[in-house]
């Protein structure tokens, strides 16, 4: 249990999400709880309820999720080593003092906390030329 904070009694929520083709309008949610069903045998039985957000919605809700799509699109082999314009510093905004921290960001999306990690080294590099430089492909301690 990653935050017991969050649960009530024996109440634990739980976050999944789904890739789906581009356009993708329908409901995965059968196929997500059957798929987690499989490697937890009474999964199913325990949920107390649920809450669909589609690719549709999610693309209504933030407008950086176009087509519902949570990882910032695709993205090409230059902009997960540069981010997401070409730049030997992709945390920088050029604005002193503000950097950029999200997906968009080397190493890029599905290795969560790294991209904040990275900008947070940035930013003490600003501060103390002798900080740990941002690194790609390291995993976040």
């Amino acid at each position: 249990l990653a935050d017991p904070q969050r649960s009530v009694g024996d109440v634990h929520p739980l976050y999944a999400y789904a890739h789906v083709p581009a356009g993708y309008s329908g409901d995965a949610t059968e196929a997500l709880v059957s798929q987690i069903e499989r490697f937890a045998p009474g999964f199913r039985d325990r949920i107390v309820a649920m809450r669909v957000i589609t690719a549709t919605e999610w693309s209504r809700r933030n407008p950086n999720f176009v087509g519902g799509d949570i990882l910032t699109g695709a993205k090409t082999p230059l902009q997960f080593t540069l981010g997401p314009r070409i730049s030997t510093q992709p945390y920088d905004t050029g604005v002193p003092g503000y950097y950029l921290c999200s997906a968009a960001t080397p190493p890029g999306p599905g290795i969560h906390g790294l991209c904040g990690v990275n900008a947070a080294r940035r930013a003490l590099r600003g501060i103390v030329p002798s900080a740990p430089r941002p690194v790609a492909g390291a995993r976040a301690a």
